[in-house]
């Protein structure tokens, strides 16, 4: 009997202690799973504020060859003309292949953006955006981005329905980035001035290169965008450019009486030369049977200090005589200063097909980098040259939507050079229009 009981309890105790072991083990599997959740749930709430999105624009551009045997200086791949290229030439090449990583938190916004093809790595943002947290009016910007000048500078490379800004933004704005810091100044979208947006900030005005002196480039734009209605959307703006390009010995030459004089006085070394623009943009959108609508323009207007091989702006604070528009590297040391009073802007047409996935493009725009001097003083004036010519370009373009990531176009420019009167060597083959026209074909994928 006593045996019995023993064995009686000491069964009741081996239960029991399984039994507890198992309580112990639900709950703790209870508190594993809790904590699984959480993370899972943080994990879901960072991803919210996380966004990696990018795209690859790849191309094949084919260029006519002048009769100076150079190709289109508009030709974005792809290194050069071969010697045994002699009536045209073609190239593929990665034009972007950009990556963007910005994380977003309480209205602010970091973000990281870089371009990668087969020429390397470059950085294209880097910057913070802080919203004010009690009225949403307010936020400020610092690092490099867009320059806040016009609209085509802004509008992104991705949407763009030509292969590339226009010539005078390319010339005027290279990389279209900057380093600096901006103000922005918008009502909320609940508020009815949420129509109209302020940016202006100070620059460094050398494009995404270093900081080189305490001079600051000040940049501003004042917009109005309004809906009309379901069908029809209209925006306006005006910017203002106020800044300075470095003058690296004495010699500064403006135009007078079709000619450049010059301005040798001692004290114009190590000092600056006024940068300023003014321009105007507008935007008007409409929806109608025969598809979307899309019109847009800018007019731009100012002076420009640059060298007498070309009218870019500084990528790196001094001015030099680098004839390509795609390569300007300014370096210091002892370069002229040339100070020109240019003009230009240009006229974007698109028209969607109706409510298919097709799209028509026509645009004009044009750059003179001289608007005090006709085509007949080229050459003849003392000290202008090839960097005073101005150029037009009509772009025919097709767009193809296959769906929200992939888009097709196909491109033709067709550019004209200003004619001269003179046959100089510096000027051979400008007496007529040089035969630079170019077309591209793009594939791009976004993500």
């Amino acid at each position: 009997m006593k045996l019995k009981s023993f064995t009686i309890i000491l069964l009741g105790l081996i239960f029991t202690t399984i039994a507890f072991s198992q309580e112990e083990e639900k709950v703790d599997t209870l508190n594993m799973l809790d904590q699984r959740v959480t993370t899972l749930e943080d994990a879901n709430q960072t991803s919210k504020k996380l966004k990696i999105s990018g795209y690859v624009q790849t191309q094949w551009q084919s260029s006519q060859i002048d009769s100076l045997g150079k190709g289109s200086q508009d030709m974005k791949v792809g290194a050069g003309k071969a010697a045994t290229e002699t009536t045209d030439y073609n190239r593929f090449g990665i034009r972007r292949g950009r990556i963007k990583v910005a994380y977003e938190d309480f209205g602010s916004q970091g973000v990281l953006q870089f371009d990668l093809t087969e020429k390397g790595l470059a950085l294209k943002d880097a910057y913070l955006n802080i919203l004010d947290p009690w009225i949403g009016y307010v936020s400020l910007k610092g690092g490099v981005f867009d320059r806040p000048f016009g609209y085509e500078i802004s509008y992104s490379s991705s949407r763009r329905e030509s292969p590339e800004r226009s010539r005078i933004f390319q010339t005027l704005f290279p990389d279209e980035r900057d380093l600096g810091a901006q103000i922005t100044l918008q009502a909320p979208k609940t508020s009815p001035w949420n129509v109209l947006k302020l940016e202006a900030g100070l620059f460094a005005g050398n494009g995404i290169y270093l900081d080189n002196d305490s001079k600051k480039d000040f940049i501003a734009h004042l917009s109005y965008n309004k809906v009309l209605s379901s069908e029809m959307k209209i925006g306006f703006g005006a910017s203002l450019y106020d800044g300075s390009v470095a003058q690296t010995n004495k010699y500064v030459y403006s135009v007078n009486g079709g000619a450049f004089a010059v301005d040798s006085t001692a004290t114009n070394k190590n000092t600056f030369a006024r940068r300023q623009y003014v321009g105007f943009d507008g935007q008007f959108i409409m929806n109608s049977v025969a598809g979307l609508t899309t019109i847009r323009t800018e007019y731009l207007f100012g002076t420009q200090p640059a060298s007498s091989a070309n009218s870019s702006s500084p990528k790196s604070g001094n001015i030099s005589g680098t004839d390509n528009l795609n390569t300007t590297s300014f370096v210091p040391g002892g370069t002229d200063t040339y100070i020109r009073k240019m003009a230009g802007g240009y006229v974007h047409f698109i028209q969607d097909i109706g409510e298919t996935k097709h799209s028509i493009v026509l645009k004009y725009d044009w750059y003179d980098p001289n608007a005090e001097l006709a085509g007949s003083q080229i050459g003849v004036g003392k000290k202008t040259g090839k960097a005073d010519i101005a150029y037009s370009t009509l772009g025919l373009g097709y767009l193809y939507r296959m769906n929200n990531n992939i888009r097709i176009m196909a491109y033709y420019d067709i550019v004209s050079n200003e004619k001269v009167n003179v046959f100089t060597t510096s000027l051979k083959g400008y007496s007529q229009n040089l035969a630079d026209n170019l077309v591209t074909v793009r594939l791009q994928y976004k993500f």
